[in-house]
């Protein structure tokens, strides 16, 4: 395993390479480093200037990826950590806190979204996902920011798409912060071709945004509809005495001033007084923010930009900060409105449906496929052919085939998801997580149902035997 060349493919050329480069060429930019889980969170960590120092020390555990323009050290606390000094972009990295999570789930999560990981590393409590881009995006003040929030976009809807297929995917982490670094234990996969570019994961992030109706757009009046003042709400009254708020964090505390903040404007406080209740608010974290920052955040919040408190703040405040109680308390969860159950509706929605089949696929899969009618499939679930029929032709993920002719015929349920797992069973080969093959095998997908297919006439005829041979050549290729 060449770390070096991990390095260099992360950070783009945003650092120097050696400590000779430093002194030959000084328009590189600076990484933070940390040598413990504790030293990230309070920034007490250090600044990197070169690949060579990444790599020669052990003791680093956590380093910025994306590189800023300047960082420094005072005091132990690391200086210029945020995102308007950042220099350039160079990776989206996802957080999977889930010990039961695998590094093929992630590969199949990727292979089901379309957007496959460079670099899985593991953690404590799962993986750090990353995301390369094949070239830096850089970060200019001159265009207002621009790119930095298309980056934090796409880096949320990647986020959002992969917590759809897999538990434990942290939403509201810095998308830019600190994370794990690449050493010889961490690494379980690796592919430097699998990288991205920045204007296809805009229009892949644009077209996500538009299918599920923007649901946590960046920059949205996405104000709770209420009557009521929300400094009256339990979130409110949850998040104002929270002592343990930190820096580091997507959701820390200037996020959470400024969302307290907007609170008490839209609940009809002065802003004098909002300022004195901020303040007092700051004094009680452990660390606090200057004067001058809680000032401009509360006179942002009283600009009549908005009309109060962003309920997908509010909710990643209270994921990150609150305890469990506070979450469950009335006053919070009164803004949801909860379906009724399954047994108490008519009727189903069509991706709830569509949910059961998968299921069903999942628990009932034989060498990757369901072999049964779709009428028995009909009977299972208690409701109309035709219903299922609409929900499969319909859905992205489950396929349903045809296999034989005349009274022979057999129809079989599967799922791509269901063949990769299938063939990762019986495939005992360190390969099964290079990428090459999970793109071989959405490009071959009619060889790999025949291989299946044959596989079960073996039971039945040994006149098939030179054929099933053929077609276990053909896998072999795949793979």
């Amino acid at each position: 395993m060449n770390l070096f060349n991990i390095y260099k493919t992360i950070l783009k050329d945003g650092i120097a390479e050696s400590r000779s480069d430093v002194i030959d060429f000084n328009n590189y930019g600076k990484v933070a480093a940390a040598n413990s889980k504790e030293q990230m969170i309070f920034n007490k960590g250090y600044t990197v200037g070169t690949i060579e120092t990444l790599v020669s020390n052990r003791e680093i555990t956590h380093f910025t990826p994306n590189i800023f323009k300047f960082l420094s050290r005072k005091s132990g606390v690391v200086r210029g950590h945020e995102e308007r000094n950042l220099k350039q972009i160079n990776t989206l990295v996802l957080d999977i806190d889930h010990s039961e999570v695998t590094p093929q789930d992630i590969l199949i999560a990727g292979l089901n979204i379309g957007i496959m990981p460079t670099l899985i590393l593991s953690t404590d409590c799962g993986y750090h996902v990353y995301f390369v881009l094949d070239a830096p995006v850089y970060v200019s003040a001159k265009s207002g920011f621009k790119s930095l929030q298309v980056a934090k976009k796409i880096s949320q809807n990647i986020r959002i798409a992969y917590s759809k297929e897999l538990d434990g995917v942290d939403l509201t982490c810095n998308h830019f912060g600190y994370f794990r670094c690449p050493n010889k234990n961490n690494v379980v996969y690796f592919n430097e071709e699998e990288q991205h570019n920045f204007k296809t994961l805009m229009n892949w992030s644009m077209k996500k945004s538009d299918d599920e109706h923007s649901e946590l757009r960046l920059i949205i009046d996405n104000t709770l509809n209420t009557r009521n003042k929300q400094i009256e709400e339990g979130w409110y009254r949850a998040l104002i005495v929270q002592s343990s708020i930190y820096a580091g964090h997507g959701y820390g505390r200037n996020n959470t001033v400024f969302t307290l903040s907007l609170a008490n404007y839209q609940s009809g406080v002065t802003q004098e007084r909002c300022l004195e209740k901020m303040d007092e608010f700051n004094t009680n974290l452990e660390y606090p923010l200057n004067n001058n920052d809680i000032e401009r955040i509360v006179s942002s919040a009283y600009s009549g930009k908005y009309n109060g408190a962003n309920k997908a703040y509010i909710d990643a405040l209270m994921e990150s900060w609150a305890t469990q109680s506070d979450r469950t308390t009335k006053g919070f969860i009164r803004y949801y409105k909860h379906k009724k159950a399954r047994k108490d509706r008519k009727y189903s929605h069509k991706s709830e449906r569509e949910a059961d089949i998968l299921e069903f696929i999942k628990e009932n899969e034989r060498n990757g496929v369901v072999k049964m009618t779709v009428t028995a499939l009909a009977d299972h679930f208690e409701v109309s052919k035709s219903t299922i029929t609409r929900v499969i032709k319909q859905s992205k993920i489950i396929q349903m085939k045809k296999i034989g002719v005349g009274r022979y015929a057999e129809t079989i349920f599967y799922t791509i998801q269901s063949l990769v797992q299938h063939v990762q069973k019986h495939k005992k080969i360190q390969g099964i997580l290079k990428n090459d093959f999970t793109e071989s095998l959405v490009k071959n997908e009619k060889k790999v149902l025949g291989v299946l297919e044959a596989f079960e006439r073996i039971e039945r005829d040994e006149a098939y035997m030179k054929r099933i041979r053929t077609y276990r050549d053909q896998l072999e290729f795949l793979l």
